[in-house]
Formats: structure tokens, C-alpha cells, sequence
């Protein structure tokens, strides 16, 4: 479509052209509409046209800025000799303009040759010291590992716009190139205390402080960054690192300021705070229509419960059964199938739930635990005993709840049945 455009405005411009009834367009018409078209091609794309019309204006008008324009056309179609040619020209005829230079440095650079470049951004800073050609210098000495005056032109850009990228820069030479750590670190806390927490700076220091270990360190920046960028993620890595620290009830008040209630429900699990852990995933359930929090809820409710009389476990069960209709998950399968198992409540019924959880990770010693458990209840002790000496000999599991089943199947194997 732009390709039609174009050849339909070079049609129209020649039949203007052409035309004998036209009447003369003064210089400053033909200007106007030469920048038009100008216009036209650089913002398409076709940048040798627009380079070449930037010649022809140049010729017009003598302006220094259409022989800018026109290097840099050329440059972004990688016409480097040509663009070269005019960096050049352009520096022998307006040679107290800094632009030429650095142009003419950027070109050289293009083609490998690090000592015409250094010598023209030199000629450049002379001229005009900018942020900008203080980093095109400090680049190329980066590019020949020349560290240390890599690293004092970017400090010298830096000092003249405190740019975060500049910064991060600058903190990766002096941290992994030149050893100064601490200067390294100084310098970025430093800036996210004038300048706030942008993510260039305050990622490169979590990098940083996670290479020294330093957990209060990253805790302090993933905050700082979610204050700053109201990201989860950022929330979500400062519950990982309070956790990593053990620092449990720290990383739940941070879960509630910052409403990351999936997380905050993992932590009242941990924390084994079951009466919260089911208000919540009760909340969750009726926010999200997702059964797994229905289910989680019904384990909850069971877990926070300090008598298990026949209401809850048929409050819990009818829970659970209402859950797996739409979700299935062995744990779930498993959870329900023990509680049917242990509380005599639907021996059967929880029998064939642990089976179905075996279907999906059949070498679970809990799962076989349960099921060995259900064998007993009845009274297949022989078979019970057979997967229990699986799960405690062959797997290893020797929680005390295992041992009791363990050895309450033993002794009814040798009719010893309580």
C-alpha cells in the first residue's frame, strides 16, 4: 500500500510537472514540497530517496541541518562509505559543528576502524561535551576492554545526565571488570535514594546483592520496586526471600498489604494457621468459582477442627465430593479417601478414592499408606501388610503414624486384631 502510494505521488508530482498550464512555484513552494515528500520516504522507510532528496535540499538551501539529515539517512540504510563521504564534508565546512564528528565517529565504528572513531568523538567532546558523546567514547573503550576509561567517561555522562541505563552500565564494569564492588553497590543505592527505584538500577543491584547473599538487601529492593511498579512479581519475591529466612509472619503482613491472597494462603499453610487458611479459601472460592479452593477449604476445615465428630467430617466430605466433580487432584482424592478410611465413615468409598490417586503417582507412600490402611479396616491384613512393609522398608516413611499402622496391621496379621 505504501509502495502504491509513493508511485502515485511521483505520478502526480510529474504531471505537475509536465504541465504547461502550471504556473512557476517559487523557491520556497519547491522547499515545502520537497520536505513533504521527504518526509514521506524517511518515515517509510525508503532512506537511500530520502537521503538523496536531503542532497538536493542541501544544494537548495545550504542548510546545515539537510546535510545532517542526509548522513543520516544513509547510515540507517547502511550506505556507510557514502554517509562518510558527507560526514566528512560536512566537517571540513562547518568544522566548530560537533554533530559531524560524532556522526562520523558512529560510521567508523560500523566499520571496525575503534581509532578513527576515538579520534572523532574526541574531536566531538572537544566541541560539545554531552552525555552523548562522553558514552560513544566510553563504548568504544568498553569494545577494546579498556575498563578503567570505560569506566571514567560514563562517569563523566553520568555526571552530566544521572541516566539509570548510564548507571547500570557503569556498576557492571566496576563489579564484574574491575573488582570495585562496594563502589559498585554505592553508587546504585545511592541513586535509587535521590531518584527513586527505576528497573535498571534496582535490578542491577538485586543482582548485586544476590551474588553477596545479601537477603535483607534484595527484600529491601523487591519492595521498593513494588511500591514503585505495583508489579506482583516483585510482591511475590519478597514473600520467597522472608520465607527463605524463615521470617513466616513477616511474609504473611507483607501478603496482606500487598493482597497476594494465593500466597498468603501457601503461607497460612505453613504456618499451619488452619481457621485462617479456611476463611480464606472459602473468600477465594466465592471470588474465583474455583473448585480447588472449595477443596482446600473442606481440608482446612478439617485440620482447624478440634473435635472430629460426624457433622464436620460429613460437612468436610460433602465439600470435597462437591470439589472433585470439578477437580482432580490425587492429593484430594487421597485426602477424602483417608478420612473415609480412618473415621470408619465409608471404608469402601475411600478405598477406591485412594486407588484413583494411585492411578496418577502410584509409588506414593502416603497414598500407599492409605490404601494399606483401608485393606485393614476390612480386614485384608495380609495384603495391607504387604504394601506396608513397601512403605516403611522400601520408601523409607517412618512418621509415627506410619509406624502405628504398621504395626497395628502386624498384629492383626498374627490375629491380634484390636
Amino acid at each position: 500500500m505504501q509502495r502504491y502510494y509513493l508511485t502515485l505521488l511521483i505520478v502526480l508530482l510529474f504531471w505537475s510537472g509536465c504541465s504547461l498550464k502550471s504556473p512557476k512555484i517559487n523557491n520556497s513552494a519547491k522547499i515545502d514540497g520537497l520536505l513533504i515528500q521527504t518526509a514521506f520516504l524517511e518515515s517509510n522507510g525508503y532512506f537511500v530517496p530520502a537521503a538523496s532528496m536531503y542532497e538536493k535540499l542541501y544544494k537548495m538551501t545550504g542548510a546545515k541541518l539537510f546535510l545532517i539529515k542526509t548522513i543520516e539517512n544513509y547510515y540507517r540504510a547502511k550506505r556507510f562509505d557514502k554517509a562518510l563521504k558527507y560526514a566528512h564534508k560536512g566537517m571540513k565546512l562547518y568544522p566548530k559543528e560537533s554533530r559531524f564528528y560524532e556522526l562520523a565517529a558512529v560510521l567508523y565504528i560500523q566499520k571496525k576502524d575503534l581509532m578513527q572513531a576515538e579520534k572523532f568523538v574526541k574531536e566531538a567532546i572537544k566541541l560539545k561535551k554531552s552525555p552523548q558523546t562522553y558514552e560513544l567514547l566510553a563504548s568504544i573503550y568498553l569494545t577494546q576492554k579498556r575498563y578503567e576509561l570505560a569506566l571514567k567517561y560514563y562517569k563523566s555522562a553520568y555526571a552530566l545526565k544521572p541516566s539509570a541505563t548510564t548507571l547500570s552500565t557503569m556498576a557492571y564494569i566496576m563489579y564484574f571488570y574491575l573488582g570495585k564492588k562496594r563502589e559498585a553497590i554505592a553508587y546504585l543505592e545511592t541513586h535509587m535514594r535521590i531518584y527513586g527505584c527505576s528497573k535498571h538500577v534496582c535490578h542491577s543491584l538485586a543482582s548485586f546483592y544476590g551474588l553477596q547473599n545479601n537477603i535483607d538487601g534484595m527484600i529491601s529492593v523487591y519492595k521498593r520496586l513494588y511500591e514503585t511498579y505495583k508489579d506482583p512479581q516483585y510482591a511475590k519475591k519478597v514473600i520467597e526471600f522472608l520465607v527463605y529466612q524463615n521470617r513466616i509472619n513477616e511474609a504473611i503482613a507483607w501478603a496482606k498489604k500487598t493482597e497476594m491472597k494465593k500466597l498468603l494462603l501457601d503461607l497460612y499453610r505453613m504456618k499451619k494457621s488452619y481457621k485462617e487458611a479456611y476463611q480464606l479459601a472459602n473468600e477465594l472460592f466465592h471470588e474465583t468459582n474455583n473448585y480447588k479452593y472449595l477443596a482446600d477449604a473442606a481440608i482446612f476445615e478439617y485440620e482447624s477442627a478440634s473435635e472430629k465428630n460426624r457433622d464436620l467430617l460429613k460437612d468436610v466430605a460433602q465439600k470435597m465430593e462437591r470439589a472433585l466433580k470439578y477437580v482432580k487432584n490425587p492429593i484430594y482424592y487421597n485426602f477424602l479417601g483417608y478420612l473415609y478410611i480412618d473415621h470408619d465413615f465409608n471404608i469402601h468409598r475411600g478405598i477406591k478414592l485412594v486407588q484413583k490417586a494411585l492411578e496418577s503417582n502410584p509409588n506414593s507412600p502416603y497414598f500407599l499408606d492409605s490404601l494399606a490402611w483401608g485393606y485393614y479396616k476390612i480386614g485384608k491384613c495380609k495384603e495391607a501388610l504387604k504394601i506396608m512393609k513397601k512403605v516403611y522398608y522400601d520408601f523409607g516413611l517412618k512418621e509415627p503414624e506410619v509406624e502405628y499402622h504398621l504395626k497395628t496391621i502386624q498384629k492383626c496379621v498374627k490375629g491380634k486384631r484390636p
